[in-house]
C-alpha cells in the first residue's frame, strides 16, 4: 500500500519569500497514522505580531529552534518513498521544495491535495477549510495552526476520504476516476488506489450505467391524529396555550364554511401546530403553502418527523421542476470531456452526491467553486416518461409519487401560483392552507408578469443585413433608453426586426410597461385574481400575523379577488420578550448620501456588536447593503452577507452555526426567514420598508384608491415591519431587541399610524442611540 506523508508548515508569511518556522508530519499507512514528527525551525528573523497570534510561536521560541539544515536529514528520511499530502498542497510543497533547494537538496514527490478531494467526496459542505472539516467530520484538531495538529487533522481527513471512497459503489468510483485527471497534481492517486476496494453490492441503491442513487422509500400513510385538540398536544408533550386553543377553535369552526377563511393571528402562539392538528384531526388531507423554500425545509425538518413518529402522517415537499437534477441531462454531460477543470470536478461531486441525496434538490450541493451555469446545465425540465433510462431514479417523478402518498403536501407560494391552475387534480379533496398569506402580493405579481432580457434580443439582429435594419436597430435602442417609453414605436420596430420575444411582452396595449436592470417587463393593470385560480370545491384558509391593511375594512381579500369570505382577528397580547427602539438621533435617510448613510449604519453595527449578541441587519436596498458591507470590511468586521443570487437557506445555515454572528440581509430576510435557533437576538432595521413610488403594486393600487400612499404604502410598510419583528420572535423563551434607525418613524404624520399599529403587540420606545445601547444591555438582565 502507498505510504502518505501528510505535511503542514507554519511560515513567516504567505508570500513567495516566506520562511519555515515549524514542520509537522503525520505518516499514513493502511488507513492508520503510523508516525508523527514536529520541530520548530529558526527563520533567523523576527516574527510579525499576527504570525505569533496565529501560530502561538514567539520570536524567542523561533530563535531557540534548530536551523533547517539540522532537521533536513530527519525530514528527508520521513518523506522518502512517500506521497506528499497537504491541505492546499501547493503552498506547503512549494515552500518545502524551495527550502530544500536552498540547502542543495531536491524534493521531487507525487502530491495530493485534500482540499480538492474534500470538495468531491463531501459535496454538500459550504466551506472546506481544515477547521470547518474538523468540526463537521469530528477530526482530532486540538490546536489549529500548530503544524503537527494541522498535519494530524489532515491525516485523519485523508483516512476519512479513503473510507468514503471504499464504500462508494464501484461503478461510481470508476466513473469518478475517469474525470480525476482534472484534479491538481497527482491527487488522482488516492482514488486509483481505493478503486479495487470499492463495494460492488449496495442493496439500498439503484445502479444504471455510471450513476447510483438511493432506492426510494415509501412508507404507509396513516392519520392517527385525534379529534380532541388537547389530547393531541399531550401526545406531543406540548402545553396548551389559551391563544393557540382559541385559534384552533376558529379553524375548526370555519371548516364548515364553503367560503375562504382569512384568519389574522399573532406570531409565537403555535399557529402551525394548531391548524395541522385541527384539520388532520378532522380527517382532512392538506396542501400547505408557505412563502419560501427555507420555510418548507423547516417544516420538513422540524415538524414532519414529529407527525410521522406520533401520528403516522406523511409529509411531502414539492418544488418547481428546475429545483431538481435531471439524471438524463447529467448522464450526457459525463461523456463531454472539454468543459474545463472545475466542471469536471463538479461532475465528480455530483456523482458522489447522487449516492446520498434523498430529494435530488440541487440546493443541497455546495456552491464552492461551482457556478450557477453548472447547475443550470443539469436542471430538470419536468418532462419524464416511463420509457426513459433513468425513470426509476428520476427525483421529480419520485416527488410526485410521494405527494400522492402524503397527508400533507408542503409547497411554497411561488409554486402554488405557478401550478394551482393546471394541477387541479392535486387540490381535489384537500384543504388548502396559505400561511403568511400577506406575502402573496409580490409573488402573484411576479407570476403574471412577462419579461425579456433586452441585450439577449438585441444581439440577435444582423447589423450587416441592410441599412434599414441598422436604422431600425438604432431607433429601437434609442426608444428603449428613454425615460418615457413610446411603447407603440418600440413594438413597431421590434416587429420589423422580427424580435418576437419583445413583441410578446408588449402584446397587450393596456399593460403597464417598464424597464428594470435592462429587462423589459409588462404586467396587467390589475392584481392577479387568486380567488379565481383556486379549484371551486377546495376549502381555503389564508393565515398570517398581519393581514388587515385597514382598521375599517380588510382590503386584503378583495385585492386577491375574494368577494365571499370570512375574516377573523385573534386578539393580540403584549409581547414581553421583545423590545423595539426607534433612534431619534439617526441621520436623515432621505437627505444623506448613500455612502455616508452606509458609514453611519456600519458604525451602529460595530457599536451594537459590542453587546455580544447575534445580530441581523435588514436593508431595503441591495445597493445600501453592498455599501455597508464595504464599510464593515474596511473596519475589519466579520459578517455574513446575503448575496442577491444566493439561496437564503445557505446563508441562514452559516448564521445558525456561528456565535455572535452578524448577518446583512435584504428583501428575502424581511419576508421568509425565521431566526428561531438563537435564544438572544438583535435586529437592526436600517430603513422603513416603503415601496418606491413607481413600484408596480403601487401603480396598480393607485388605480383603485384616491391616496395610494396612505391607503397602501403605509399599511404595507407596517405589515412588512411587523413581519420583520416576527422573524426574530419565534419562541416565548427567545428574547430580542429591535433597533429602527429610520427617525421618520418618530416625526412624520403617517408614523403615528404605524407606531400605533406596532404598539398593539410590541413595546416601542423612542430614545437616542447611546441610550438605546445602554437599555439594550439592561434588557437581557431583566
Amino acid at each position: 500500500m502507498t505510504k502518505y506523508a501528510v505535511v503542514d508548515l507554519e511560515a513567516t508569511s504567505a508570500s513567495h519569500t516566506s520562511k519555515i518556522i515549524q514542520i509537522g508530519i503525520a505518516v499514513v499507512e493502511n488507513g492508520k497514522i503510523t508516525q508523527t514528527y514536529q520541530t520548530d525551525v529558526n527563520p533567523h528573523e523576527a516574527l510579525d505580531y499576527h504570525i505569533t497570534m496565529l501560530t502561538g510561536i514567539t520570536t524567542a521560541q523561533a530563535q531557540a529552534a534548530p536551523d533547517f539544515s539540522d532537521v533536513l536529514p530527519d525530514v528527508a528520511a520521513i518523506l522518502r518513498d512517500c506521497v506528499f499530502v497537504a491541505h492546499n498542497v501547493k503552498f506547503d510543497y512549494h515552500l518545502l521544495a524551495r527550502t530544500f533547494t536552498q540547502h542543495g537538496v531536491s524534493l521531487d514527490m507525487p502530491r495530493v491535495d485534500t482540499v480538492e478531494l474534500a470538495r468531491v467526496f463531501f459535496p454538500t459542505l459550504e466551506k472546506y477549510g481544515l477547521e470547518t472539516l474538523s468540526r463537521v467530520l469530528n477530526l482530532q484538531h486540538d490546536k489549529p495552526h500548530e503544524a503537527l495538529s494541522d498535519a494530524y487533522a489532515t491525516a485523519k481527513l485523508l483516512i476519512k476520504l479513503q473510507e468514503k471512497m471504499r464504500h462508494l459503489p464501484k461503478n461510481v468510483l470508476t466513473e469518478i476516476e475517469q474525470h480525476a485527471d482534472s484534479m491538481i497534481y497527482e491527487t488522482r492517486l488516492v482514488i486509483t488506489e481505493q478503486l479495487p476496494e470499492a463495494k460492488r453490492k449496495h442493496a439500498d441503491m439503484i445502479k444504471v450505467n455510471h450513476i447510483s442513487t438511493l432506492k426510494p422509500y415509501f412508507s404507509e400513510n396513516k392519520n392517527l391524529v385525534k379529534k380532541n385538540f388537547r389530547k393531541n398536544l399531550k401526545l406531543l408533550n406540548l402545553a396548551e396555550r389559551p391563544q393557540q386553543k382559541a385559534f384552533a377553535e376558529v379553524v375548526k369552526a370555519r371548516l364548515a364554511d364553503e367560503s375562504a377563511s382569512f384568519i389574522e393571528a399573532p406570531t409565537g402562539i403555535g399557529k402551525t401546530y394548531a391548524y395541522l392538528l385541527t384539520l388532520l384531526g378532522q380527517g382532512k388531507k392538506l396542501i400547505l403553502s408557505v412563502p419560501t423554500k427555507i420555510l418548507q425545509d423547516q417544516l420538513m425538518q422540524d415538524l414532519a418527523p414529529v407527525f410521522k413518529a406520533k401520528f403516522g402522517v406523511n409529509f411531502a415537499k414539492v418544488l418547481g421542476t428546475a429545483n431538481y437534477i435531471s439524471l438524463e441531462k447529467f448522464s450526457k454531460l459525463l461523456y463531454k470531456a472539454d468543459d474545463g477543470k472545475n466542471f469536471e470536478i463538479f461532475k465528480m461531486k455530483v456523482l458522489v452526491w447522487l449516492t446520498e441525496t434523498k430529494t435530488g434538490e440541487l440546493d443541497e450541493l455546495s456552491l464552492t467553486m461551482t457556478s450557477h451555469a453548472y447547475l443550470d446545465s443539469i436542471r430538470h425540465t419536468g418532462t419524464v416518461s416511463p420509457g426513459q433510462l433513468y425513470f426509476e431514479q428520476d427525483f421529480w417523478q419520485l416527488t410526485q409519487k410521494k405527494a400522492e402518498n402524503a397527508q400533507v403536501i408542503v409547497m411554497n407560494h411561488a409554486y402554488l401560483a405557478e401550478r394551482i391552475a393546471d394541477q387541479t387534480a392535486m387540490f381535489e379533496d384537500k384543504v388548502l392552507v396559505v400561511d403568511e398569506a400577506q406575502q402573496l402580493f409580490s409573488i402573484l405579481e411576479n407570476a403574471q408578469q412577462k419579461s425579456v432580457k433586452l441585450l439577449d434580443e438585441l444581439v440577435k439582429v444582423n447589423r450587416h443585413a441592410s441599412q434599414l435594419h441598422r436604422r431600425l436597430l438604432e431607433s429601437l435602442t434609442h426608444q428603449l433608453s428613454r425615460r418615457q417609453l413610446n411603447v407603440d414605436k418600440i413594438r413597431l420596430d421590434a416587429q420589423e426586426l422580427d424580435l418576437t420575444a419583445i413583441t410578446d411582452v408588449l402584446a397587450n396595449p393596456e399593460d403597464f410597461i417598464w424597464i428594470q436592470n435592462h429587462v423589459l417587463k409588462s404586467s396587467p393593470t390589475d392584481f392577479l385574481n387568486f380567488a379565481a385560480m383556486i379549484p371551486q370545491a377546495t376549502k381555503t384558509y389564508l393565515i398570517g400575523a398581519t393581514l388587515a391593511m385597514s382598521e375599517k375594512q380588510a382590503v386584503f381579500p378583495e385585492l386577491l379577488g375574494f368577494t365571499d369570505y370570512t375574516f377573523d382577528r385573534m386578539p393580540l397580547e403584549k409581547i414581553n420578550n421583545q423590545q423595539v427602539y426607534v433612534a431619534t438621533d439617526s441621520v436623515d435617510v432621505t437627505t444623506e448620501s448613500p455612502e455616508n448613510y452606509a458609514k453611519f449604519i456600519s458604525e451602529q453595527v460595530r457599536q451594537v456588536a459590542k453587546i455580544g449578541k447575534s445580530m441581523v441587519v435588514l436593508f431595503t436596498s441591495n445597493d445600501s447593503l453592498a455599501l455597508t458591507a464595504q464599510a464593515l470590511e474596511a473596519a475589519e468586521v466579520d459578517f455574513l452577507q446575503a448575496d442577491v443570487s444566493e439561496d437564503a437557506s445557505r446563508i441562514k445555515k452559516k448564521f445558525d452555526e456561528r456565535d455572535q454572528a452578524i448577518l446583512l440581509g435584504s428583501k428575502k430576510f424581511w419576508e421568509g426567514v425565521d431566526f428561531e435557533r438563537q435564544d438572544d437576538l438583535i435586529l437592526l432595521v436600517t430603513r422603513l420598508p416603503f415601496t418606491v413610488p413607481d413600484d408596480i403594486l403601487i401603480r396598480k393600487y393607485a388605480k383603485r384608491f384616491k391616496n395610494p400612499f396612505f391607503d397602501f404604502s403605509v399599511p404595507m410598510a407596517t405589515l412588512q415591519l411587523k413581519q420583520a419583528l416576527g422573524r426574530v420572535n419565534r419562541r416565548k423563551d427567545q428574547k430580542s431587541v429591535v433597533i429602527i434607525l429610520d427617525k421618520r418613524l418618530a416625526g412624520k404624520t403617517y408614523a403615528k399610524k404605524m407606531v400605533k399599529n406596532l404598539r398593539q403587540a410590541s413595546r416601542v420606545d423612542f430614545a437616542k442611540l447611546d441610550d438605546i445601547l445602554q437599555e439594550t444591555k439592561s434588557f437581557w438582565k431583566e
